[in-house]
């Protein structure tokens, strides 16, 4: 199943590759429906900021704090979300992650208690962490490499999707309903989502694209794959995306068209647009990968960080000029192509370092998992800087600027294919 089968044939090898089984697709888009309501909860408070820090007197950096506490439980989770997925099944672990989504919506409405908000926000951090590793590992063992990039890159799109929803749909509940409607909303969602996936969900027949799932070695002898150096260059630029998309731009974009005299209907509009672009973007990135030469796949890692490079150059004028108006627009599709290429270019990239069995594959998902939350813990940091009065475009210069350099640099350094077994040393070298 979606596997290489070595044959002979007039004294010549050939290889056959078997076709992606249909029923992957099924788990695709059951397994999508799954992701997207993490990044639902996590983003619906940033598409009605002003409402949420009108009703708690928040300012900038405690409300970049609500990202923040359901980051830093996503990223504690990220390694121990492995190891659960090993013990309790990769179906269990995505249903354990839902029901978190669910009840930590639940605390955050039951009244306007301001810490019960910050629990109900840890408690999404958990549906966060369990299904950001869970779900791209079940991707990982039902696609074959070939078609592996594509589906995940196709994945890769659960974050602007629900930010795209979260954003278009989310103000208009809440002027209407209330701010709490919103909450209710991403509820709903993903009972409806949990219920499908608990009556469609299966194991893949037979071996698996990755062998050996859940039944290798100890946990100290798993964690020898994460000696593999590339799988942590990676994660760090991985980092650095996730700080400059969710951390920033996702947190504090919207807000700043606010400043500049944008309602909050058409701020949340416009900063839906880069993830529009990454959302239709990220597949292509993914099928990208799948062509490219094994030595050449960090080029779309560079380009995340190239395109972040110019695009926070340009996107915070002072003054709605033309001139001005002409930045946010550029701005706007660079961070789209910058969403498409950090998220559809870096996902793949991690099963294919760590690619000797589906634990591998698992554990480089929690890298990918807690630099991601990692990163977007960080939001807090850019609110400081505007709270300390450096300005939207000072404060780019003092952190994503320098760091998307950092990660252009990085992104030379990443050598997809190196394979370390476990109770077997590290291997620093690509095999």
């Amino acid at each position: 199943m979606g596997k290489q089968i070595e044959a002979t044939k007039h004294g010549t090898a050939v290889t056959e590759v078997v076709k992606t089984p249909r029923y992957a697709w099924v788990i695709l888009a059951i397994t999508y429906l799954a992701s997207i309501t993490a990044p639902l909860g996590q983003f619906k408070v940033t598409a009605i900021a002003g409402e949420i820090i009108g009703a708690y007197g928040l300012n900038y950096a405690t409300f970049g704090m609500l990202m923040t506490c359901l980051a830093i439980i996503g990223a504690i989770l990220a390694f121990p979300a492995a190891f659960i997925c090993r013990r309790i099944g990769l179906k269990a672990t995505c249903t354990l992650a839902m029901s978190c989504i669910i009840i930590g919506g639940l605390v955050e409405i039951a009244t306007g208690n301001i810490a019960l908000l910050y629990l109900g926000r840890f408690i999404e951090g958990i549906g966060l962490g369990l299904v950001g590793v869970a779900a791209p590992t079940i991707i990982s063992i039902w696609f074959p490499e070939k078609t592996r990039g594509l589906a995940l890159g196709a994945w890769c799109t659960w974050v602007p999707m629900a930010i795209t929803i979260d954003f278009n749909v989310a103000p208009a509940l809440a002027a209407s309903y209330g701010w709490q409607s919103v909450f209710y909303a991403v509820i709903a969602i993903t009972a409806v989502a949990l219920v499908l996936f608990v009556i469609l969900y299966r194991s893949p027949v037979g071996q698996s694209n990755i062998a050996n799932y859940g039944v290798e070695g100890s946990m100290r002898e798993c964690f020898q794959y994460l000696k593999n150096k590339y799988i942590w260059i990676l994660g760090l630029t991985f980092l650095v995306f996730n700080f400059i998309q969710g951390g920033v731009v996702n947190t504090y974009y919207p807000t700043y068209l606010g400043s500049m005299g944008f309602d909050m209907a058409t701020a949340g509009f416009m900063t839906s647009i880069i993830t529009l672009i990454g959302f239709v973007m990220n597949p292509l990135s993914g099928a990208w990968s799948d062509r490219l030469p094994i030595n050449k796949k960090f080029i779309l890692v560079a380009l995340f960080a190239a395109t972040s490079i110019i695009g926070f150059i340009v996107g915070f004028p002072e003054e709605l000029s033309p001139l001005g108006l002409a930045g946010i627009w550029v701005f706007i599709v660079l961070m789209g192509f910058s969403a498409a290429f950090g998220g559809g270019g870096s996902r793949p990239l991690a099963p294919t370092i760590l690619s000797s069995s589906a634990m591998a594959a698992t554990l480089g998902m929690a890298v990918m998992q807690f630099t991601q939350c990692f990163g977007q813990m960080l939001a807090p940091v850019y609110g400081a800087c505007l709270d300390s009065g450096l300005g939207w475009i000072g404060s780019a210069w003092g952190t994503v600027i320098p760091l998307s350099v950092i990660a252009l640099i990085l992104s030379f350094f990443i050598k997809p294919g190196g394979k370390v077994a476990p109770g077997e040393p590290a291997e620093d070298k690509p095999e």
